[in-house]
């Protein structure tokens, strides 16, 4: 899990261009989002998908929230730039 992480702290600083207190901060963030998410997926393990869904994106937008806390203006703005682009081919 950590080497998650750490590749999508790499990826996500590539774009956004993170001072070095950012990176591990933001590091620390997606080390707790990951574990987060496997613990849902193992508690959510029989229940709706609704509920499962619904308990996924409320982790979602707690990590997208800390990671605003985390930038600085111009970097939420590329983020969610990024973010919209990236669900844009998402969709494609």
């Amino acid at each position: 899990m950590i080497s998650r992480a750490t590749t999508l702290t790499r990826a996500l600083a590539n774009r956004i261009h993170f001072n070095e207190a950012q990176y591990v901060a933001v590091k620390q963030l997606h080390l707790n989002m990951l574990t987060e998410r496997r613990d849902l997926e193992i508690l959510l393990n029989g229940a709706s998908a609704e509920e499962r869904d619904s308990q996924l994106s409320w982790a979602q937008e707690r990590y997208e929230s800390e990671l605003m806390y985390l930038l600085k203006p111009q970097q939420a703005v590329a983020y969610q730039s990024l973010r919209t682009n990236f669900t844009a081919h998402r969709l494609k």
